[in-house]
Order: structure tokens, then sequence, then C-alpha cells
């Protein structure tokens, strides 16, 4: 009798123990700080993401916690169309994405996530997540952005350019637009045209990215010999006209699934980036687009740089401009298999419920760690319905071994669109011919 007396008694004070770790727990996730600086911050290291925790427990950035006003999310067909495509694909030994009664590329539409329920047992559970991040991105369809990006080193910017991005998907759009004529099996295609500075205009990038494993297709025309010249895959992963990012990372990834080995290496929930704790209402044209606004004025949020006498890295947010939240994640890793690729390993931090990327950490081939990026987003929801999650209104990249970042923001305009149909975009507009008239 005394020894289960003392039994009941450790049952119960190991229950309470739990207890008391689960309520601090909660508490902790709840009643964050207004700011987490170089002082505070070790209370929060779990949190945040190494690259950025480094950032601001040396005093380079402070971050401000604080609550959202909406429910980020995908719309509800999506998610329902989604749901209808439980078991029906795979993924290849060689990383693509498969049907799994035939074991064949789908050169078919598919719209919604391949992978609704990921099993992080499954050993290919890295490139199932990613395949789910590249098919939110899809539902777009085609997508018009204003692009402006800043050179920034310690001391505010050193030199800029801006022009318009376009996109076309040719997979992942709602079963109700019209079929678009696909016999190369291109998966998107990808144009960007700079127009200013001067000194910049025309220097211009296309690029188709297949399917298969076919080489992707990627061109450049440099205005001061006045030549388009077809360049290789892996030119993608070299700097943007010498900035901290490059062409792969646009929304996170932007390059062949294939290339990449693809390694889910765990979760956690981490603070993440919205740059308005509101949703800002826009309009869906009847054609279907949807109209792009930014909580913001001008090319940018403010960034340190233009706080006068301001303290930390040039480039961060200024604080009380960014509201980040806790969000799950999943951690994936990739590798690229082309040893001519510019880059080593790259973390991504995946979120559990969109597949968006909010952050990037990646390593030189030597293994030393380089840069770290952050994606800024905010939501925006017509009344039908239809909104933005999974389209971001900036990247920070940060070289952190050059002390040197560059920030490449979407701009205000009434010409930029989501959810573009055929008529508005297709693929003729992306052709070889079209591109040099672009870029003369």
């Amino acid at each position: 009798m005394k020894q289960m007396r003392i039994l009941k008694y450790f049952e119960l004070s190991l229950c309470s123990l739990f207890i008391l770790l689960l309520c601090y727990a909660t508490v902790q996730a709840a009643d964050l700080p207004k700011e987490i600086d170089k002082i505070n911050c070790g209370q929060y290291k779990d949190i945040i993401i190494p690259a950025m925790y480094r950032a601001v427990e040396k005093g380079d950035m402070v971050i401000t916690p604080g609550k959202i006003n909406f429910k980020y999310k995908h719309t509800d067909s999506f998610l329902a169309a989604s749901a209808k495509n439980e078991g029906k694909f795979d993924i290849s030994p060689e990383g693509d994405l498969i049907e799994k009664s035939t074991g064949k590329i789908p050169f078919y539409n598919i719209y919604g996530f391949p992978f609704p329920k990921i099993d992080t047992k499954d050993p290919m559970s890295g490139s199932k997540i990613i395949s789910n991040f590249d098919y939110q991105v899809f539902r777009f369809m085609g997508t018009r952005v204003l692009q402006h990006t800043r050179w920034i080193n310690t001391s505010g910017e050193e030199r800029y350019v801006g022009g318009f991005d376009y996109r076309l998907y040719m997979t992942g759009r709602p079963p109700e637009q019209k079929i678009i004529r696909n016999p190369d099996h291109v998966k998107w295609y990808e144009l960007l045209n700079a127009l200013v500075p001067m000194s910049m205009k025309g220097t211009n990038t296309l690029a188709y990215i297949y399917m298969d494993a076919k080489d992707d297709t990627n061109y450049a025309y440099v205005p001061a010999i006045r030549r388009i010249r077809q360049t290789g895959s892996t030119t993608r992963s070299d700097p943007y006209m010498g900035s901290d990012a490059w062409l792969d990372v646009s929304y996170g990834w932007s390059g062949k699934d294939r290339s990449m080995k693809w390694k889910y290496v765990g979760e956690k929930t981490v603070l993440v980036p919205f740059t308005s704790p509101d949703m800002i209402p826009v309009e869906e044209l009847p054609d279907g687009r949807l109209t792009m606004k930014y909580p913001f004025t001008g090319w940018f949020f403010k960034l340190n740089y233009e706080v006068p006498g301001f303290k930390g890295a040039a480039w961060a947010p200024a604080p009380g401009v960014i509201t980040y939240v806790p969000r799950k994640v999943w951690i994936v890793e990739q590798m690229p298999k082309d040893p001519y690729y510019s880059w080593g390993l790259h973390i991504n931090y995946i979120d559990q419920e969109t597949y968006t990327i909010w952050y990037k950490e990646v390593y030189e081939k030597s293994g030393d760690f380089r840069t770290w990026m952050i994606w800024f987003m905010h939501f925006s929801e017509a009344p039908t319905g239809k909104n933005n999650t999974g389209d971001y209104d900036a990247i920070l990249a940060v070289d952190e071994k050059n002390r040197h970042a560059t920030i490449s923001s979407r701009a205000p305009s009434p010409e930029v669109f989501l959810y573009m149909p055929a008529s508005k975009l297709e693929p003729s507009f992306f052709s070889v011919s079209n591109f040099y008239l672009l870029s003369k």
C-alpha cells in the first residue's frame, strides 16, 4: 500500500509538472514582447531562424511581433481541388512529379496541391513539399508585376534597377480556364524587362522551364552588343546584375525541381513577416485578373537607412513597419546536383498550411555560410474570395560575409495583376522575336 501511495504521488507530481510546462510554453508563445532585440533575443531563439537570430543578436535588426487580423490561407476551391488529388501522384527517383498509376510525367493541367497530405516519414517528403509549393504559385496562371531592386551597403542605397516581371504558368491553372496548347511541355515562361535607369534599360532575360528532363532554355539581351545570347541553366544561380540574389530564388524557388536533391529535415514554429496586420481589399476584374495593392506607398516599406540617425544594419526594415507572427513551417534542404551550380546547401522554411517560402539560408559550395533571405508578404482578397496568398511584397537577400544586401520589391501600379487569363498573356508574348523587340 505504501509503495502504491508513493507511485501515485510521483504520478501526480509528473502530471502536474507536465501541465505546468505546457502552460508555460503556451504563455510564452502567446505573450511575445513588442520588440525582440539584442537584449532579450535569447529568450526567443527557438522561434527565430538561425541567420535572423544572428542579425538580431548583433544589433542589425529588431523584430516586432504582433497579430494579424485575417486568416492567411488559400481559397476553399483550391483546397477542395487539392483534396481530390490525394493518391494520384508521386515523385520519380529523378525528382519529377509523376502519375502514380502510370509512372509518367503528367503533361496535362493539374490544379491544387499534388500532395494534400504529407507523410514526413516518406523519404520523398521533401520533394513532395516543394511540389506543393510549385502548384500554389502556378495557380496565379499569369502575372505582370513591377519590380524595383536596390543594392544596399552599410550606409544605404548604392544603385537600383526597375522594370516588369512577366510569368506564364502552363500548369496549375484553374480548370475553368482556357486550355493553352503546350507541345513543348513548358512548365512556365519568365521574362524580366528592365526599364530604369537608362543605363540598365534593355538588360533583359527570358526563360522556358520545362516539365521533363529537357534542359531549360535561357536567353539574355545585352544592350552593349545589341545581341541576344543563349545561356546555360546554371546561369540562373549567378548573381542577378551583380546583386545578392539570383533568378532561381524568386518566390523562394524558381528552378527545375529535378535539378536539386530535396530532403525534409524537420518542422518548427518561427516568426514570419507581414507588411500589414490587416487585409488589403482588392478588386477582381470581369476577365478574372486580380488587381494589386500594397500596404506602403512609393517603392518600398521604410528601411533603417531611411530613418535619421538609424541604428542597426542599413538594409533592415525600420522598427515597427513589419508585423511578425508565429507560423508552423517545414524545414527542407536542397542540394544542387549540377557541379557548376554557383551555390551549395540551401535550407528552406516552408509554411505548413500554404506552402509559401518565408526564409532561405544558403551556403557556398565550400560549406561556408553566405546568404540568407526573407520574403515579406501581405494578404489581399477580392469580394469574390480570390486572394494573393503566396505572392510576395519584397525579397531581402543579405550577404552575411560581405555585409551587403539587396532588396527587390513589388511596386504599386495600375498595370500589375495576378491571375492573368490566356487572353491577356499567352506563349507568343515570350517568343524570342518579341523578347528582341522589348529589349531594343
